[in-house]
């Protein structure tokens, strides 16, 4: 885009990628985060990767990773930390209240991502993209740390397996490497715009 007749750079949701805030899924959990549980019922292999998360955050970090209600979150805690929300808009108040403003869609029974839908019954995304109520602060939905117990004996492979987004078919069971089949994944364009 041109501007006084020089180039510039620039994005149409005015959101950039930079140190700190360029994703994959991961870099979440290189500062502060807190876990966002929905009060509502959502898909069980969402619960199943929630509790999981929660788990192997004690057994592989060593540390007890913050968790909340999403009835429970405070504004305070949207800018101190990363969030991390379980879920779907309807079942986590929390990713209700910014689903509108995040690029992976909710419609019907469906789950949409750019022009392709999955059906939601056995489908769900897990992605990373910038906190719409704090743009300095992530928000992740429906992922942990990325790497699984393949990976836990050697650290040379404790790294990021999924990119910024990706959406997971529950009807495949969860193993060792993967929380599914991954069925489609990508990373979001510098505007963390969806690529075509």
């Amino acid at each position: 885009m041109k501007q006084g007749g020089r180039g510039v750079v620039g994005s149409v949701t005015g959101l950039r990628k930079v140190h700190g805030l360029q994703g994959p899924i991961d870099d979440a959990f290189m500062d502060s985060f807190l876990f966002v549980m929905g009060s509502g019922k959502t898909l069980g292999r969402i619960e199943e990767e929630q509790r999981r998360a929660v788990t192997e955050w004690r057994k592989q970090f060593r540390g007890e990773a913050r968790v909340k209600k999403d009835t429970e979150v405070t504004e305070a805690d949207m800018m101190a930390h990363n969030i991390v929300v379980w879920g779907t808009p309807a079942s986590n108040s929390v990713l209700g209240k910014m689903a509108d403003r995040l690029p992976v869609k909710w419609v019907g029974e469906q789950v949409t991502v750019g022009k392709a839908s999955y059906a939601a019954g056995t489908h769900y995304p897990a992605f990373i993209y910038p906190n719409p109520v704090n743009p300095k602060r992530y928000v992740v939905v429906n992922s942990g740390f990325t790497f699984r117990e393949f990976d836990y004996l050697n650290n040379a492979r404790q790294i990021s397996k999924l990119p910024d987004w990706a959406v997971i078919d529950t009807t495949t069971p969860a193993d060792g490497k993967y929380p599914g089949k991954v069925v489609s994944a990508g990373f979001f364009d510098e505007g963390w715009g969806l690529k075509p």
